[in-house]
């Protein structure tokens, strides 16, 4: 990692931001060739739950069967319907469209009027298995690759697992799920969040007024592919006796980083935590060369060992927090969507960074390995 650097140059390209060949290319050596971030183990509790991503142009379905999670091609064998349609749910592994169901092998079962598939024995049936993907999990992380080739989970996260596991561990209650249209490609949403550079001329209401600003000091981290960073609180902020009580109230919570903390596991999977007290725990989901999803889970911490905090706390705690993360979140769309129609519009062919925007230097320096590697053979 690059420290101490008053002057870089970006890697990435500009034209990488809203070429459409770049984005298909993208799907296949970027997201089909990483693992992919899909949910927490948290949403997959009971049986029959499930969730569905798109993954490098992908319909995966990732099931829980009687506490066995295992990942599939979301599409049906038969006449090729897309099985679950919905982004979760709990319900059995079965098309809607003529009713084929699967088990817990991605083979189908109980198929109406099967005597009148000719031949359609044992060995057949066998024969039209829904494609299996790789599935892992850290902690209450959910990966899945759809790949063939690529390392072990334990490997691809490297020391950033052990960041994982201690978020796992401070996991509360949900407070919220909310989505984020944003007209940005995913590569512009995703470098947002690596840097606070912007945060006083961005976030006047919210993190600044929390006492964020340039003179903040920044400790970056490198985990392979993956970054993360803790921005404290500029020396000459003044005391909030809100945030002192709350931090008071909360003081047996696991996780206590020493300001707003940020974690990126590539390609996809984007963390922050304000003092350790909640937590969103959002995914970057590409929609097109110009488009993209940014979904995340609200958290509040609990006291270690899945102790819930009291609800009164709760209940105050959720609200200013909804609005903290939304408003932040909003703010964030709005610059990332001016960045790429300026993008789109620009003579330069890259951009330039400099010394607080080292991780935006790192997740290109990542993403150029990955878009700039053979051919996959991919299942």
């Amino acid at each position: 990692m690059i420290k101490n650097s008053q002057f870089l140059k970006a890697i990435v390209p500009n034209s990488a931001y809203y070429n459409k060949e770049t984005f298909e290319k993208e799907q296949e050596r970027v997201f089909q060739a990483s693992w992919y971030y899909v949910g927490l183990t948290l949403d997959l509790q009971e049986h029959n739950d499930f969730l569905t991503r798109e993954i490098g142009g992908k319909s995966v379905v990732i099931q829980n069967f009687k506490g066995e999670l295992k990942a599939f091609h979301n599409v049906c064998t038969h006449r090729f319907n897309k099985i679950h349609s919905k982004k979760c749910g709990n319900g059995p592994l079965a098309c809607p469209y003529h009713n084929w169901n699967y088990n817990k092998d991605g083979i189908p079962f109980g198929i109406p009027l099967k005597k009148e598939f000719q031949g359609l024995d044992k060995e057949s049936l066998n024969e039209l298995q829904l494609t299996q993907f790789r599935l892992d999990t850290c902690g209450k992380f959910v990966f899945v690759n759809v790949s063939n080739d690529a390392p072990l989970l334990t490997e691809f996260l490297g020391s950033s697992a052990e960041k994982l596991l201690e978020i796992s561990s401070m996991l509360g209650r949900k407070a919220e799920h909310y989505e984020i249209q944003n007209k940005a490609n995913w590569k512009i949403v995703i470098e947002n969040t690596l840097e606070g550079y912007h945060i006083s001329s961005v976030h006047p209401n919210t993190f600044y007024k929390q006492g964020f600003n340039l003179k903040s000091t920044v400790d970056f981290g490198n985990h392979g592919d993956h970054t993360d960073m803790t921005l404290h609180l500029s020396e000459n902020a003044e005391k909030d006796k809100k945030r002192e009580r709350f931090h008071k109230l909360l003081k047996d919570r696991p996780f206590q980083p020493d300001g707003f903390y940020h974690l990126l596991v590539f390609p996809n999977l984007s963390i922050g935590s304000l003092f350790g007290v909640t937590a969103y725990i959002g995914s970057i989901e590409p929609v097109s060369e110009n488009e993209s999803v940014f979904s995340y889970d609200l958290y509040e911490t609990n006291f270690g060992e899945g102790r819930l905090i009291d609800e009164n706390i709760s209940e105050v705690l959720r609200y200013s927090s909804i609005e903290f993360t939304r408003t932040t979140l909003e703010e964030d769309r709005e610059i990332c969507e001016n960045v790429q129609k300026g993008i789109e519009q620009s003579n330069a062919l890259i951009g330039v960074l400099n010394s607080s925007e080292v991780r935006i230097w790192d997740f290109q320096n990542t993403y150029m390995k990955f878009i700039e590697r053979e051919e996959n053979v991919l299942i």
